[in-house]
């Protein structure tokens, strides 16, 4: 009786199956080496571990390197949860999440990014926001870009307080399964913060003229003055007077 014919169905499940346990394996490599880093580093002690400019460089790395038919949103969202996991087992963290209006937005965009190990606490403004983290070590907020809010929340960021440190979505698009617009709010640790993009307020009465180049990405007007909360390329002051408030790095425009 001869040999049956190899079944290639058989041997493709047997290469995904290859596949997943290095995969697996890998991460549990990749979580030796966060274990590593802790004892190192001591963060569970010192603070945040969140690292910004570290994060967009990986995700730049992991564009360019992307192709086939996985989605790159897809990949993204499974390194975002990679990376949120080892970040809050180097030192638990909580994400303060703006509700409001937009609370179903901003909790996907939210679960997109940290996925379900790191713990949400909703709250309705984004004023709540920037108070909770305030208060707290190493937590991290997160708040809606909307072009015309109630109040200038922004004027509770900078000095030794809570400052914008990224924006999200990172990769912007039209397909982006995420892609509510928001700001990233933590007390910034040393050597953490990125610097591509500045974030300013500037307050006036309605007539000065901000630099070339600058982004309106808020502003409210009370009582004839105008409070805008403005963002700038390379670190570039909008106008006089202007209060620095963080900076991000610049996300990339990609059909994800």
């Amino acid at each position: 009786m001869s040999d049956a014919p190899p079944d290639p169905l058989a041997e493709i499940r047997r290469d995904i199956d290859r596949i997943d346990e290095a995969m697996h394996r890998l991460l549990m490599e990749r979580g030796a080496v966060i274990d590593r880093l802790i004892e190192i580093k001591r963060t569970s002690d010192s603070g945040s571990a969140f690292r910004p400019t570290r994060e967009a460089d990986m995700m730049r790395r992991l564009a360019a390197r992307h192709q086939g038919r996985l989605p790159l949103a897809t990949a993204e969202h499974l390194w975002r949860t990679i990376i949120a996991t080892f970040t809050h087992v180097q030192a638990p963290f909580t994400l303060h999440v703006e509700q409001g209006a937009e609370a179903l937005a901003m909790h996907d965009l939210a679960r997109f990014h940290v996925g379900f190990d790191v713990p949400l606490v909703g709250h309705s403004t984004a004023s709540r926001v920037v108070e909770a983290v305030a208060r707290s070590t190493g937590d991290l907020g997160l708040v809606r870009i909307d072009a015309e809010p109630a109040v200038a929340w922004w004027e509770a960021l900078g000095g030794d307080g809570p400052q914008a440190m990224a924006r999200l979505p990172f990769f912007r698009g039209p397909n982006h399964p995420a892609p509510m617009p928001a700001l990233v709010l933590a007390r910034p640790a040393e050597t953490a913060a990125a610097s591509e993009t500045a974030l300013w307020a500037v307050s006036d009465a309605g007539a000065l003229d901000l630099a070339d180049g600058a982004e309106t990405l808020a502003s409210v007007t009370r009582g004839g003055r105008r409070s805008r909360l403005v963002a700038t390329a390379d670190g570039a002051s909008p106008a006089e007077g202007s209060v620095r408030l963080g900076g991000y790095a610049a996300p990339q425009l990609l059909q994800v």
